[in-house]
């Protein structure tokens, strides 16, 4: 043997041995479950799927029933690898990432409530509402050209809801009327969620007012205030006895538009034929624009309705109003059977027995 060979052999020999590393990674997994996610096992792990797919998932297959999270260790591999045909985001993860775009937070009883971006002005929605849904599926929808499934979007209403309510701010939502600073906003309730600041030195129509509005069911949209006007015009179109019961609901209506209490409660009383439902509806689509042209005709109907309502009470028909909203309509009960809160007054008003001529 020459002395070159003998060089070789003895480098042979002394040479460590170079193990896979793969080899025993099944019994390694059982007891480290990160053993898979080394560097040179997911280096030999992305050769063996490109040089033996076969063989890539029987191990995998091992991998799995040894208790290793083969779904991580497929997206480790996809990114060792760099090739995108791992692990895509869900549809709920579509949907969470879009929902980003929104300004979220809650108010103080825990509801969420998201802001939302729409043609050049903001709208406010409750996040179970059908409103945010259809935003959110349009969104998903000029992503992908798909539409989510109703798991991944309950799945994400789950995620946005949770995060309104521990990660944003708390703030106040209000029905129609707000306040903020001294100053009065009425919600116009129109397509562009404009509003009326009111103050003591007049009022003016803005577009992004300060406090947020939501919408309640029904409601309409108010007409567009002009300047020149006067109260007195209401005059001919109520059947009032005297111009001192004008007074009393001039005070009341401009009460009703307040951001807090208390509130007035006013009666009608008058004989039958006397106006006194037509003397009701007209204010309350005044003040509130009603949709409907009746109100509930149950007692118990009007008690359970919306907390919000204007309160409206006569010897046919009662209103209960502790607060804005829409009016509720209770038949057959007269005036001294309504109970009104601590944070109401009441006013009452006569009607003529005769209709006024116009």
């Amino acid at each position: 043997m020459t002395e070159a060979e003998e060089t070789i052999t003895e480098t042979i020999d002394g040479a460590e041995e170079v193990r896979d590393p793969l080899d025993g990674l099944v019994e390694k997994t059982r007891i480290d479950p990160g053993a898979p996610f080394t560097p040179e096992v997911l280096e030999r792990l992305v050769a063996l799927k490109k040089d033996d797919r076969a063989a890539f998932e029987k191990l995998r297959a091992q991998l799995k029933d040894a208790g290793g999270r083969v779904t991580a260790l497929d997206e480790a591999l996809a990114e060792e690898s760099g090739d995108a045909g791992g692990r895509g985001p869900t549809q709920a993860d579509i949907l969470i990432d879009l929902a980003q775009a929104a300004e979220l937070f809650h108010t103080a009883d825990g509801t969420g409530f998201v802001d939302l971006d729409i043609n050049g002005h903001r709208e406010t929605w409750p996040i179970r509402s059908k409103g945010f849904r259809r935003w959110l599926a349009r969104r998903f929808f000029e992503a992908t050209q798909g539409a989510p499934s109703s798991e991944a979007l309950a799945s994400a209403l789950n995620v946005i809801e949770a995060k309104a309510h521990f990660d944003a701010p708390e703030r106040e939502v209000y029905v129609r009327v707000g306040g903020l600073d001294g100053r009065l906003y009425l919600d116009l309730a129109d397509e562009t969620w404009r509003a009326v600041e009111i103050d003591v030195t007049g009022w003016q129509v803005v577009d992004n007012p300060p406090v947020r509005f939501r919408r309640a069911a029904g409601m309409q949209p108010l007409p567009m205030p002009l300047r020149g006007g006067s109260g007195e015009t209401l005059r001919s179109f109520l059947n009032l006895k005297a111009d001192t019961d004008f007074v009393l609901v001039v005070a009341w209506a401009l009460a009703c538009l307040r951001d807090c209490g208390p509130y007035p409660v006013i009666v009608l009383s008058g004989e039958q034929g006397s106006a006194k439902s037509t003397f009701s509806l007209f204010c309350g689509r005044c003040l509130t624009r009603i949709p409907r042209p009746y109100a509930p005709c149950h007692e118990r109907t009007a008690t359970c309705s919306s907390p919000r309502a204007m309160d409206m009470c006569s010897p046919s028909t009662m209103y209960r109003a502790c607060q804005r909203g829409f009016p509720t309509r209770s038949a057959g009960s007269p005036p001294a059977a309504a109970s009104p809160c601590a944070n109401s007054t009441l006013t009452r008003t006569r009607c003529c027995s005769t209709q006024p001529v116009r």
